[in-house]
């Protein structure tokens, strides 16, 4: 398993993501990231005809997460989502390096058919 901190570490307590990417029922990667870098991602995205789908349904509705956790699924919107992020809207330059490593995870889950959970803390 392979652990990154980077995007979180400084920001303990305060709003965390974890991406984990599972192959069947072992995590192969976890991406630590700060809420902040998130939300700066996550709040580019707009509604599809009137409704939030996928990543952004749950964050900009504020969705509780079932036992700390949510499983994406659809991994394939989810990553064109990100993939069309407008980052000329983003406000941290960190944003952009979490946007990049975000696409390349959601590509290898897609790719690969691997499972992606969020955990929050």
């Amino acid at each position: 398993m392979i652990e990154i901190y980077t995007y979180y570490d400084g920001f303990e307590g305060e709003p965390e993501y974890i991406f984990c990417l599972y192959n069947s029922d072992y995590i192969i990667e976890k991406f630590h990231v700060w809420g902040g870098y998130f939300g700066d991602i996550i709040d580019t995205i707009e509604p599809d005809e009137n409704s939030w789908t996928s990543l952004a349904e749950y964050y900009q509705l504020c969705w509780d997460f079932d036992n700390d956790n949510w499983k994406v699924p659809d991994v394939k919107q989810a990553l064109h989502q990100l993939k069309n992020v407008d980052t000329s809207k983003m406000h941290f330059a960190e944003s952009h390096k979490v946007l990049k490593i975000l696409i390349e995870m959601f590509t290898r889950a897609y790719e690969n058919n691997l499972t992606i959970y969020i955990e929050y803390s």
